[in-house]
């Protein structure tokens, strides 16, 4: 009994060392590793976001002004160009976003979210947001959101932009640091 065990094994592990070799050189074989994703990183600049020197005398002005309301975030959102793919963003980017009252996702658990998030976020986990359907669809998808995670060693946020720009949003940040680098510049966060 014992040595039709063995040989039992022995027949799988050859049958998928030979999967494996027959896989790597077939041109129409499955990738098994994930290829990590490079994300183009947007300018940490102002005025190349907002693209002030394309705008009249008087949609500028709005720039200036510390206090932002709502009509006023909706002319820079015209002002903003189409991507064709989410970019990155560093941490002073996304502050300055999250200043002029842009959209920020938490792409990670809601037990991670509710222990602790950046200030008026919304929680769409990335492992699961297939039941967040309703959420997603309230949102404007011609809006600039921005999606983040725990760190920069989480790549969810990434995947998560991904999703978003499939589903056609058109304007997707992805904000590297995440939540880590938001709370050591002591930024504001909410706990629930």
């Amino acid at each position: 009994m014992n040595l039709n065990f063995s040989k039992i094994l022995l027949i799988i592990f050859i049958s998928v060392l030979i999967s494996l070799i027959y896989n790597h050189f077939n041109p129409d074989g499955l990738n098994l590793k994930r290829e990590e994703k490079k994300l183009e990183w947007e300018s940490d600049s102002i005025k190349s976001f907002y693209k002030i020197d394309s705008l009249s005398d008087d949609s500028a002005s709005l720039f200036q002004k510390s206090s932002i309301d709502s009509k006023k975030i909706d002319e820079k959102e015209k002002a903003i160009e189409i991507f064709n793919e989410p970019k990155a963003i560093k941490l002073d980017f996304a502050h300055k976003l999250f200043k002029d009252g842009i959209q920020f996702i938490d792409s990670r658990s809601p037990k991670e979210f509710a222990e602790g998030h950046i200030k008026g976020a919304v929680n769409i986990p990335f492992y699961g947001s297939e039941n967040y359907s309703d959420v997603i669809n309230n949102f404007n998808k011609n809006k600039v959101v921005v999606t983040y995670c725990s760190s920069a060693d989480c790549d969810i946020s990434t995947l998560s932009g991904d999703e978003l720009f499939k589903m056609g949003f058109k304007k997707v940040y992805v904000f590297i640091g995440g939540y880590d680098e938001w709370t050591n510049n002591n930024y504001p966060i909410t706990k629930n």
